[in-house]
């Protein structure tokens, strides 16, 4: 039997796609936020939003904490308020990363990614067996 592995559904593909985009929105909105005197919150505000961000990307503690300190720094930085430079970075990453090993594997998941993996693995055990 060659059946063609089930495609991921709607919202992993949309994560997926838009995911890294609306974190950096959300950053760039918060470096927005903390313009002109509520500047001095602009640090903790933007490695908040970092760490958020990384937990729901499943990153390790050292790159939360890396990228925590990066998001803290940008949004202290004077003159990034106008640009969008996060949204950009965020866009450019998901870009030029490299692509999915067989279509749609991902670190993260949950139960549309776990259905997908248990049909791959039982297509695999079929061919196996023949």
């Amino acid at each position: 039997m060659n059946e063609e592995p089930q495609q991921p559904g709607f919202f992993w593909r949309l994560h997926r796609a838009l995911g890294p985009i609306l974190g950096g929105l959300l950053l760039d909105f918060t470096d927005l936020a903390t313009y002109g005197p509520m500047g001095i919150l602009g640090p903790f505000l933007g490695a908040a939003v970092v760490l958020w961000i990384c937990s729901l990307y499943r990153f390790s503690v050292k790159t939360k904490i890396i990228l925590a300190f990066l998001g803290g720094v940008y949004c202290m930085a004077p003159m990034t308020e106008p640009f969008p430079i996060a949204t950009l970075v965020c866009a450019v990453c998901r870009f030029f990363e490299k692509p999915l090993s067989n279509g749609h594997e991902e670190k993260s998941g949950g139960r549309e990614k776990r259905k997908f993996v248990e049909s791959k693995v039982e297509s695999e055990a079929e061919t196996n067996s023949n």
